[in-house]
């Protein structure tokens, strides 16, 4: 939502946008053609009003030539956008480093060398701004409305991940057992921003999304870590909004134990009304039928009815 984009704008770039205040927000082009005819794509263009527009680039490891690639989109965004024949105005840039790891800058800076003028040689140190993501704490991002970035609380246990392989039995289940803790307190701090009207429901979705995306990253990519399951449970913790006993605490297990009344343990009408959920939401059919447990022809025909109902 804009408020949201509009936090991360403020944050990363120092601006002093009023959240509450309704601004033109813009996401826009991030592809350019060199002149190799070539094509080039940024991670993310952002316009806040009519003049302003923000740069995020996203970054997982440090990159010798980052700098270079920064100056070269910025160019080719200034270009595209440029009112002014004589001038040409770069975006205000930042890069965001993921995870902690060697080649991550503190900073981002080149010298600009023109050839020499009638007034001698110029030069021009053009700099980005450099954030590590992984230094800023869960309270930091509650108390400065960057919610968007809450499932890289998540994000930051795949270093230990990459280590499972050298890890003894009690050690992967204790990752485990955090990534799935984890998973639950990023999920239910979203419900509870929702129920305060601090997301809306675009950004609930695209936040638990993310979420779902993360474990299942972790499950397809660390099998030793056994989270197969959970993709699914979590899944369908998400669509019930976390409105049954037992999860609500943030344990996994209650789901195990049978506490979503009304889904495991065969009340039908709650089943179908989840699969309903489901399928407005825009789940694809195999998708739905994977958590519900119900098959693929019935949830077909779930769908059906939905559409007809809506002609």
């Amino acid at each position: 939502s804009k408020p949201l984009v509009v936090n991360i704008v403020n944050y990363f770039f120092s601006e002093d946008f009023d959240a509450n205040e309704e601004y033109d927000v813009e996401f826009t082009s991030t592809e350019s053609v060199d002149l190799k005819i070539e094509l080039k794509r940024a991670d993310l263009f952002v316009k806040v009003g009519k003049i302003n527009t923000y740069h995020f680039e996203f970054q997982l490891n440090g990159e010798r030539y980052m700098v270079f690639r920064m100056f070269d989109y910025g160019y080719r965004k200034a270009f595209s956008e440029q009112k002014d024949e004589n001038v040409i105005c770069f975006p205000k840039q930042v890069v965001l480093y993921l995870e902690e790891g060697k080649g991550v800058p503190d900073e981002l800076k080149l010298k600009l060398i023109f050839p020499l003028t009638d007034r001698g040689e110029q030069e021009v140190i053009y700099k980005v701004i450099v954030k590590k993501v992984w230094e800023i704490s869960e309270e930091e991002k509650l108390k400065r409305g960057l919610y968007s970035l809450l499932p890289l609380e998540l994000f930051k246990l795949r270093k230990k991940a990459e280590a499972i392989k050298t890890a003894s039995e009690d050690e992967i289940l204790q990752l485990s057992k955090q990534i799935k803790d984890d998973t639950m307190k990023i999920i239910n701090k979203a419900i509870e921003l929702s129920d305060e009207k601090k997301l809306t429901e675009e950004d609930y979705e695209k936040i638990t999304q993310a979420v779902v995306y993360l474990i299942e990253y972790f499950s397809e990519n660390y099998a030793d870590l056994k989270l197969s399951k959970e993709v699914s449970e979590v899944s369908e913790y998400i669509h019930t909004r976390g409105k049954n006993e037992g999860i609500r605490e943030g344990k996994i297990e209650g789901i195990r134990e049978g506490k979503i009344e009304g889904i495991r343990e065969g009340k039908e009408e709650a089943i179908i009304q989840l699969t309903k959920n489901m399928i407005r939401d825009g789940l694809s059919v195999e998708r739905v039928s994977n958590i519900t447990k119900l098959p693929v022809e019935t949830i077909m025909k779930i769908k059906k009815e939905i559409e007809q109902s809506n002609n």
